[in-house]
């Protein structure tokens, strides 16, 4: 089933999700597309790695003692097992995220691991702030993945998180979701007569609807306003 999953605020909850997750009876390949560099990603859960120990030496009842490390720093042979089996893919920018999806095939072979699902991670953030952050941009991204996971057999979950850095930015993390979007790119001239409805806006989460339903925290929805306040 496509879904958007709201119940991850940070990269280091959907990754810790993800491992545990994963049966350590069954291969499961999982396919984790993240729209940025990697240099960023990584500076990303570093950033989250470094505010999740400060927070757990400041609830240490005996400063002396150290805190325990995050799950995705064990060496457990569940996390060791199960993160051979999670492929990250790092997509930069729109066109290659587009480019990755149109090429993907199924792959499944008798030796292979079953295939698990597409996690695309922060789609609307890279959207946001350039032409294709409109109902035209987004449907042709989300229509591409969609048509991938469809000619793969695979499911598809889509992940907005929040930067450690600035929680409160209301560029990043589900709250895209409620954003508003031109019908069309700014970029394509219209006549004057059609200037009116090329400028008229939708909602981010109607738009995915087509495709989508939400699963957050509590229980899975069919995406709507009121579901997306979080």
């Amino acid at each position: 089933m496509n879904a958007i999953w709201t119940k991850h605020d940070y990269i280091l909850q959907l990754l810790e999700d993800t491992i545990q997750q994963t049966p350590q009876s069954q291969q499961s390949q999982i396919d984790l597309i993240i729209c940025s560099a990697k240099e960023a990603f990584v500076s990303q859960v570093l950033a989250e790695l470094h505010h999740h120990r400060r927070e757990a030496n400041d609830a240490q009842d005996e400063p002396i003692s150290p805190a325990p490390d995050h799950i995705l720093l064990s060496r457990s042979l569940h996390v060791l097992s199960a993160s051979q089996h999670v492929n990250l893919i790092f997509c930069p920018t729109i066109t290659v995220l587009r480019g990755y999806l149109s090429g993907l095939v199924h792959t499944l072979t008798g030796s292979s691991p079953t295939l698990g699902p597409i996690i695309v991670l922060n789609l609307l953030a890279m959207h946001h702030g350039t032409s294709e952050f409109t109902l035209q941009g987004l449907s042709q991204t989300l229509a591409t993945a969609v048509s991938a996971t469809h000619r793969t057999g695979r499911a598809l979950k889509l992940v907005e998180c929040k930067d450690i850095r600035d929680p409160s930015d209301p560029h990043r993390g589900a709250a895209l979701w409620r954003a508003e979007v031109q019908l069309l790119s700014a970029a394509i001239k219209i006549g004057e007569a059609g200037q009116n409805w090329g400028r008229r806006t939708i909602s981010v989460m109607k738009v995915a609807s087509r495709w989508f339903t939400v699963e957050g925290k509590s229980q899975d929805s069919r995406l709507s306003e009121e579901e997306m306040l979080v």
